[in-house]
């Protein structure tokens, strides 16, 4: 299983690189060729890491991986068939974050973690939503409703993701908390290229979006890989 577990990582950053190679030539018959994979061989791998003794945080993070891959699958077409197709890929990012928040709940619940016990740290992440919804404001027409809805969410997955801190091993916690903020800083990027800066580069925000969030990615799933190795361990 290991090998196997090895060769899965070793496509996943094959793969990536590959893609960004798509993306930075503005090759779209190489980025429909790798972009739904991506993911896929991530999530393959955190099964096989944690299948012999899955928790239940697990299981919640998992179905958050295969929404992933649909929303990035289904945002791949909205050039060519619309915004429904950017709707619904926001909708299945929508979901994918709330199995994180989910699947952070498991480690921790909220009331037992830093923010609840240290209140004032909720203060950034606050600032971080309003920030973000007040420059986008003016901006978002039709798209303002689904648009708040999915900030709030990603920042809270981001918020329950901190909660964290100080009930796992620290250097789990520096790969879930980083892999969060690169996930924000990623859909921050593609709101603003969207809605407020239509006419930056696409090629430069285009490789900034998946290198955040490919290694977003990562760093989440490896880290929830860890802390179920670890919980385990501390059960047995």
């Amino acid at each position: 299983m290991k090998i196997t577990s090895n060769i899965l990582l070793a496509l996943f950053f094959a793969f990536a690189i590959v893609n960004l190679f798509a993306v930075g030539s503005g090759s779209e018959s190489l980025n429909f060729a790798t972009k739904p994979l991506l993911v896929t061989f991530l999530a393959v791998w955190f099964f096989l890491q944690t299948r012999s003794n899955p928790l239940s945080s697990s299981h919640f993070f998992l179905v958050g991986l295969m929404f992933s891959v649909i929303g990035d699958t289904l945002l791949m077409f909205v050039n060519a068939k619309g915004e429904l197709f950017f709707l619904l890929g926001l909708g299945s990012f929508l979901f994918a974050h709330l199995s994180y928040i989910t699947s952070f709940s498991k480690i921790t619940v909220f009331k037992s973690g830093s923010i609840w016990r240290t209140k004032w740290l909720i203060l950034p992440f606050l600032f971080v939503l309003a920030s973000v919804i007040w420059m986008l404001w003016d901006t978002l027409g039709a798209f303002l409703i689904p648009v708040v809805i999915y900030a709030t969410v990603i920042v809270s997955m981001s918020a329950f993701c901190f909660n964290l801190k100080n009930s796992v091993p620290n250097s789990i916690f520096q790969m879930l908390f980083g892999g969060a903020i690169l996930f924000v800083v990623s859909d921050l990027i593609i709101a603003m290229k969207k809605f407020k800066y239509p006419e930056a580069d696409d090629v430069t925000s285009g490789l900034v979006i998946m290198a955040t969030y490919l290694f977003g990615q990562y760093l989440l799933t490896a880290g929830m890989a860890k802390s179920n190795t670890t919980k385990r361990e501390s059960i047995t």
